[in-house]
C-alpha cells in the first residue's frame, strides 16, 4: 500500500489519532484502497460483515430495502467510518451500501485486525465506541423526527443541515453543491418525492432558495427555521 495515502488519513483523522505508529503500520498492512464507479455497490444483505470501511472521496449512502423502495440509514461523506456493524458482532450484512459519485475511494479494513488493535488499545475503543453512539443518536434522532413531526417540517430541517454541514458562504447566501435527488431527499426523511418537490417550489417560489439538479443555493440559510 501507498504509505503518502493512507499514513496522513491514519494520524490526522480523530478515530485514529490515539494509534501508536506500529499500530498505524499494523491497520496499514491489513487495508486495502479500492475504487468504486457511481452506483457500484460495496456490500449487500446476506454477504459477511468482515471489513469497515473509511471514505476517503467522493460519498456513499448506505440503506436497506423496504417495500419495493429504498430507506437511507445515512449518508456518508469523506473522512468517515462505515459498515463498523461487524464490530459488534454482525456476521451478515442487513444493509447495502453503494456509490453515489462518480469517482469513490475507500479504505477497506479487515475488521479481525481493527478489533485485535481495540483489544490492546483502549483509548482507539473507546474512539470507536463514541463514533458508534453518535451514529446510533443519530439513528434515533431520525426515528423522533418521523414520529413527531410532518413531512413537511423534516425536509425543511434536512434542507438547513444539509445547508450548514456542506455550504459555502457565496457573499450572503450559501451554496451546496450535491448529488441528492428529490427521491433520495424523500428516503432520508421518510416523506415522498413528490412531497420533496412540492417544498422545494415553493421554496422557490417565495425566493428562499434556488435550486438545480447539481446545487442549491439558499438566499438566507437563517430563513428556513423560520419558514418551519
Amino acid at each position: 500500500m501507498d504509505t503518502k495515502v493512507t499514513l496522513p488519513v491514519l494520524e490526522n483523522n480523530p478515530l485514529f489519532a490515539v494509534l501508536t505508529p506500529e499500530e498505524r503500520m499494523i491497520l496499514q498492512r491489513a487495508a486495502t484502497i479500492v475504487p468504486y464507479g457511481k452506483h457500484q455497490v460495496l456490500y449487500k444483505p446476506g454477504q459477511a460483515a468482515n471489513k469497515v470501511y473509511f471514505l476517503l472521496k467522493g460519498v456513499v449512502k448506505v440503506a436497506v430495502h423496504a417495500e419495493k423502495k429504498d430507506i437511507i440509514k445515512y449518508v456518508v461523506r469523506a473522512g468517515n467510518l462505515f459498515g463498523e456493524s461487524c464490530l459488534t458482532g454482525e456476521a451478515q450484512r442487513r444493509d447495502f451500501a453503494y456509490a453515489m459519485d462518480d469517482q469513490v475511494e475507500v479504505l477497506e479494513f479487515d475488521s479481525n485486525t481493527l478489533l485485535a488493535v481495540m483489544k490492546n488499545n483502549f483509548a482507539f475503543a473507546q474512539s470507536l465506541l463514541h463514533f458508534l453512539g453518535e451514529r446510533l443518536r443519530y439513528t434515533e434522532t431520525q426515528l423522533e423526527k418521523v414520529v413527531l413531526k410532518d413531512s413537511k417540517s423534516r425536509i425543511l430541517e434536512y434542507l438547513h443541515q444539509m445547508g450548514v454541514e456542506q455550504g459555502r458562504q457565496v457573499g450572503f447566501e450559501t451554496l451546496v453543491k450535491h448529488n441528492m435527488t428529490h427521491q433520495d431527499i424523500a428516503d432520508l426523511t421518510g416523506t415522498s418525492r413528490q412531497m420533496v418537490t412540492a417544498v422545494l417550489n415553493q421554496l422557490k417560489r417565495s425566493n428562499v432558495l434556488y435550486f438545480n439538479r447539481k446545487k442549491i443555493l439558499f438566499r438566507d440559510l437563517n430563513a428556513l427555521p423560520a419558514v418551519v
